[in-house]
């Protein structure tokens, strides 16, 4: 097991005092950097920087930072969320670790697009069809980790294959 030990400390983001929304800080005493290449290589969609380092990614409702000693999760609600949010991910880490021997480590730097890169390839039609009120909206949904360039249905329709390849190789 790599994490054996952790504190997990909270906050609210200081741009939005009295948010509802938390932020979890799982401290470690183990240096993460050696498992980065191996998440890297299990999650979709990580934007990996081996040099900070440092690798983000999302599952579709958290969005998690993994730095030298640290694990960030947002958005919770409260501490007891937080806490089991925090040892799934614990737990998520530890067994890609066990794993490593099975996994080929991916050391692919990957920056994540910036939103008007996104939006340079989007229909630009501000349809709503993707449950947003603009495309600009939805560009920084994908950027956030809470779209995914498929839930532009737009993107989909015969025309578009074009734009959809260049979001794709953004890494989306």
């Amino acid at each position: 097991m790599l994490i054996n030990h952790y504190e997990l400390e909270m906050f609210s983001p200081p741009c939005d005092p009295g948010s509802p929304i938390w932020v979890a800080i799982v401290k470690t005493d183990v240096d993460l950097a050696p498992v980065m290449p191996y998440v890297n290589a299990a999650v979709k969609n990580g934007f990996y920087q081996p040099k900070a380092p440092a690798l983000v990614w999302g599952d579709g409702v958290y969005k998690y930072s993994l730095q030298r000693n640290a694990i960030n999760i947002k958005p919770l609600k409260d501490r007891k969320h937080a806490e089991r949010t925090a040892k799934k991910a614990v737990d998520f880490i530890n067994d890609i670790w066990e794993k490593r021997e099975q996994i080929t480590p991916d050391h692919t730097t990957r920056v994540p697009p910036k939103l008007l890169d996104i939006l340079r390839f989007l229909p630009r039609t501000n349809c709503g069809r993707c449950g947003m009120a603009s495309c600009m909206a939805f560009a920084a949904k994908v950027v956030e980790g809470e779209k995914e360039i498929e839930d532009c249905p737009p993107l989909l329709e015969e025309g578009m294959e074009e734009k959809l390849e260049k979001l794709r190789e953004l890494g989306l």
